[in-house]
């Protein structure tokens, strides 16, 4: 029941757009799927590895909260494109994950896992200045 239930609020999330204050709640499913993910690879757990996949590739429009919330410095038409770019990345590279477990090729989908990651370690270093 309760999967259940954390399924039907994702899809009722999913097509929502989220307020600036619920960004760091997104952001954080956004982070327990990929160790979602990682888990599942590490445990050879498919499904594990499919639902933090679906979950990120179906995650809510966040690309005007991420701008609104950064800080003001930041918030330049450069780092907006970005943003847009990163958010369509991350959802294919989620699909890409699906697809290739789903073939039975973890060797491909863990590329794609590693440039997921890599592209979200790069978005926070764009967003916090490191």
């Amino acid at each position: 029941m309760r999967l259940f239930l954390a399924f039907i609020f994702a899809i009722f999330t999913s097509v929502l757009d989220v307020k600036a204050e619920e960004l760091p709640k997104v952001m954080l499913k956004m982070e327990d799927d990929t160790v979602k993910i990682l888990k599942g690879f590490l445990r050879n757990n498919n499904k594990l590895i499919i639902e933090g996949a679906n979950d990120i590739a179906n995650h809510p429009n966040i690309i005007e909260e991420i701008y609104n919330y950064a800080k003001p410095e930041r918030r330049t038409e450069a780092f907006k494109r970005y943003i847009k770019e990163f958010d369509s990345f991350v959802r294919k590279e989620a699909e890409a994950i699906k697809k290739y477990i789903q073939e039975g090729n973890r060797a491909k989908a863990s590329i794609h896992l590693a440039k997921l990651i890599d592209r979200c370690n790069g978005c926070h270093a764009v967003f916090r200045g490191w």
